[in-house]
């Protein structure tokens, strides 16, 4: 489908080609305010796509007050990458726990991401001990 053909169809309401459009407008003017009127017109007609889209261009703005309840929404359907940017959210707020906890019902529903995000709380809460190291060692050349 080339890009009228997009908008014809999304302008129709289809939510598939709402988000289509929306991501090759954003591919190539990644300022361009439509894309994130697309994503929006989507969520709002109940794709989880969009709601997931539109909750990342929000956080990535710096709107993470509004993109949370989309990415809620869209983790409420299972949407694991949607559970992963909410514990994004969590660990810039410093609220490591929250963080954790979306991380693990990622990591948990098969996601690679949240198990590597996880995996990295865990270590900064609580790292390894160093290696003490033999002083009169030294290593071989």
């Amino acid at each position: 489908m080339d890009a009228l053909e997009l908008r014809k169809a999304a302008e129709a309401g289809d939510t598939e080609a709402m988000v289509a459009l929306a991501d090759l407008i954003g591919a190539e003017d990644p300022e361009d305010p439509e894309a994130l009127d697309w994503y929006g017109r989507a969520a709002a007609a109940g794709s989880v796509d969009g709601m997931y889209a539109f909750g990342v261009v929000l956080r990535c703005e710096g709107d993470e007050e509004q993109a949370e309840p989309w990415l809620r929404r869209a983790a409420a359907t299972g949407h694991t990458d949607a559970m992963v940017e909410i514990g994004h959210i969590f660990d810039h707020l410093d609220e490591r726990e929250q963080a954790m906890e979306w991380y693990q019902r990622a990591a948990d529903a098969g996601n690679a991401d949240g198990a590597s995000n996880l995996a990295a709380l865990a270590t900064l809460r609580h790292p390894r001990p160093a290696v003490p190291r033999d002083p009169g060692h030294t290593p071989a050349s």
